[in-house]
């Protein structure tokens, strides 16, 4: 058996505790996954749990991705949906909601188109795949949430933002993500996908605060915390009711990488 620890945040805690498959260092903030080897930092564990199953088929009697074959995965959050893209809309389950997030998740789910790639696509093989999905993903968030007529735009920012396949546990992949979206909004003044990107940026700033707090970075995370309000903001400014509404859930969020960081 072997210790694989790991920082604790909402994806590989939950896995692992779903899968009675290690337990938690309080001491260390850890969570500890033993006797498998299909073990991932962050948000990317879910992400690389799909790659798993994906080519579990094949390996199966090894065993070496046995626990990402049976470790059942947590209802995502509408930001996870949106903002990670990692896994389909059909996940999402408006019972199993937070009550007070159930009025945005239903207006957001009647604005995807019943033919959108967004309610179901396949687990991608490989890490290269997962991140040609994601960047599809994202445009295709945007052409739900803001109309059809922003494709070209979407997609022109959605397959040229540095997505990462994981931020491990650091600071530096999503305030860059966040700092992608300043750029391209200086360069396209008057873009029409500006409401999502402030969302986005937002996120991506919020899941570096909890990496800078979580890190001691004493500096940086206060820095992170007045960019995202005025991120959230700049959001809140939009005349779309489904953006506002985002928003609200995403604030509402106790974390969205790393836990006990509290919020911005």
């Amino acid at each position: 058996m072997r210790d694989v620890r790991h920082p604790i945040n909402r994806h590989n805690r939950l896995a692992a505790q779903n899968a009675g498959d290690g337990y938690y260092d309080q001491s260390n903030d850890r969570w500890v996954m033993q006797g498998c080897a299909c073990n991932y930092k962050g948000k990317a564990m879910y992400r690389i749990c799909y790659l798993c199953v994906a080519v579990c088929v094949t390996i199966l009697g090894s065993g070496w991705c046995l626990c990402c074959a049976e470790t059942p995965l947590q209802t995502p959050t509408l930001s996870d949906i949106i903002f990670i893209g990692s896994r389909p809309i059909k996940e999402l389950d408006p019972a199993h909601y937070p009550k007070e997030g159930r009025p945005c998740l239903k207006n957001y789910l009647a604005a995807i188109a019943p033919d959108s790639s967004l309610w179901a696509f396949e687990p991608p093989s490989t890490s290269e795949k997962a991140a040609l999905v994601r960047m599809r993903v994202l445009a295709e968030q945007m052409v739900a949430i803001l109309g059809r007529e922003v494709r070209a735009e979407a997609e022109a920012f959605a397959y040229s933002v540095p997505l990462v396949g994981e931020w491990e546990g650091m600071s530096e992949g999503p305030v860059e993500e966040a700092n992608f979206v300043d750029d391209w909004l200086s360069k396209h003044p008057g873009t029409p996908i500006a409401p999502f990107l402030h969302l986005f940026k937002a996120h991506r700033l919020r899941a570096g605060y909890e990496a800078a707090r979580a890190r001691h970075e004493k500096d940086l995370w206060p820095i992170l915390a007045g960019r995202y309000r005025e991120a959230m903001h700049n959001a809140r400014s939009s005349s779309k009711p489904l953006i506002h509404c985002i928003a609200d859930d995403l604030e509402r969020q106790p974390f969205v990488y790393l836990e006990g960081q509290g919020r911005p």
